[in-house]
């Protein structure tokens, strides 16, 4: 009997990783843990797969998030960023193959002599960025005989509060305190404030021309040590425009790292109360486009040319996948696709590290093609 658990199985994200086990997995039981128990009844009722079952998630608990996971094949975590260790410790007392959407990040990469010894493969940052970023790189690489640089750009269209999570997302990104916000360059890791490194990239239309910045992600510190040679590794983003736009204020304005302030004989803090406001008002939840592009270039030799490899991602439109869900199926998919891919012991290695070195590239890129991502590929010579 095969089994998977899914932690946060009906969230943003990881309730389209849950729709896409339910249409495309061969496993027994799929349980879904999440801390809105009822919203999980509800939403598994719905799916109506008798493979379905239940169950309550305490995430700040380690020692009970072990016992959750004991029995089970592999664990997704679809869990927000700040539960990303807990849940990586927990499935190393268990002893069972997870990955997640977010890490591998300097704390979850400090546990990969204990996963190793447990046995199990902790496959960090299987969503798109990082995941499809790091695939996709992996990929260029593999085309090429030598590495000198890789570029990675993405376009994240959805509001700026559609969830808690996803509006800590875009407010950490640019956070001026957020401490790993690297790119690698001649052998080290640089840190750089938010709104450098600005680059323009046409992504694929409704998307179209945006400028990109440096981002906190984990792909400069896992590509830079798992891609041979490669000089320099570049990470950078976007959301909306007007996302942006107020992100780019609140930097400005000191609002990130504000005192709290008196107003009216209380004491608030600045940014909290902007995101009671995000999460509390229509306008915290509206854009024109959901949607997600990525462009991964990566540049090095081949039959004594230099030349570039790009990688550009689309997806059909709205009308045709699911609205808002055209942003979200590029996230939780991904985490379905590995999943079933550890379930079938297709782990490259034991230990903690990125899905460039846990998975099998062409694979993946075949699994994502088979559900409507689009995937351009060309080669340029320098």
């Amino acid at each position: 009997m095969k089994k998977i658990l899914v932690l946060g199985g009906v969230g943003a994200m990881a309730g389209e990783t849950t729709m896409d086990l339910v249409s495309t997995s061969d496993f027994d039981e799929i349980m879904v843990a999440d801390i809105e128990i009822a919203k999980a009844e509800r939403v598994t009722k719905e799916l109506g797969d008798e493979r379905l079952r239940v169950a309550e998630i305490n995430a700040e608990n380690v020692d009970e998030t072990a016992r959750l996971m004991a029995g089970y094949d592999v664990v997704a975590n679809g869990l927000p960023r700040t539960y990303c260790e807990n849940a990586i410790k927990a499935a190393i007392i268990a002893k069972v193959d997870m990955l997640d959407l977010i890490s591998p990040h300097e704390e979850t990469l400090a546990l990969n002599s204990e996963a190793g010894a447990a046995q199990i493969s902790v496959v960090g940052g299987v969503g798109i960025t990082p995941g499809i970023t790091n695939i996709l790189a992996k990929l260029g690489a593999d085309r090429l005989e030598s590495v000198e640089q890789i570029d990675i750009d993405f376009a994240a269209f959805r509001s700026i509060a559609h969830s808690p999570g996803l509006l800590h997302v875009v407010l950490w990104e640019f956070d001026p305190r957020t401490e790993n916000r690297f790119y690698f360059d001649s052998g080290k890791l640089v840190a750089s404030p938010p709104f450098s490194g600005a680059r323009t990239v046409d992504f694929p239309e409704p998307i179209g021309r945006q400028t990109t910045y440096y981002v906190p992600h984990g792909e400069s510190q896992t590509l830079s040590k798992n891609i041979a040679g490669v000089q320099r590794v570049y990470i950078r983003g976007c959301f909306p425009a007007r996302a942006m736009g107020l992100v780019k204020a609140l930097y400005d304005y000191g609002m990130y790292a504000s005192e709290p302030v008196r107003f009216e004989g209380r004491e608030i803090q600045p940014l909290e109360f902007i995101k009671h406001y995000l999460l509390n008002s229509a306008e915290g939840d509206q854009t024109e486009v959901w949607g997600y592009s990525v462009q991964v270039e990566v540049t090095g030799r081949l039959n004594g040319n230099r030349v570039l490899c790009r990688f550009v991602t689309s997806h059909p439109p709205m009308a045709k996948w699911g609205g808002q869900r055209a942003y979200s199926k590029n996230v939780g998919i991904p985490l379905s696709i590995g999943a079933q891919m550890l379930a079938q012991g297709k782990a490259l290695k034991k230990g903690v590290d990125g899905i460039e070195t846990m998975l099998p590239a062409e694979e993946f890129v075949s699994e994502l093609r088979k559900r409507d991502f689009v995937i351009n590929e060309s080669m340029i010579y320098l």
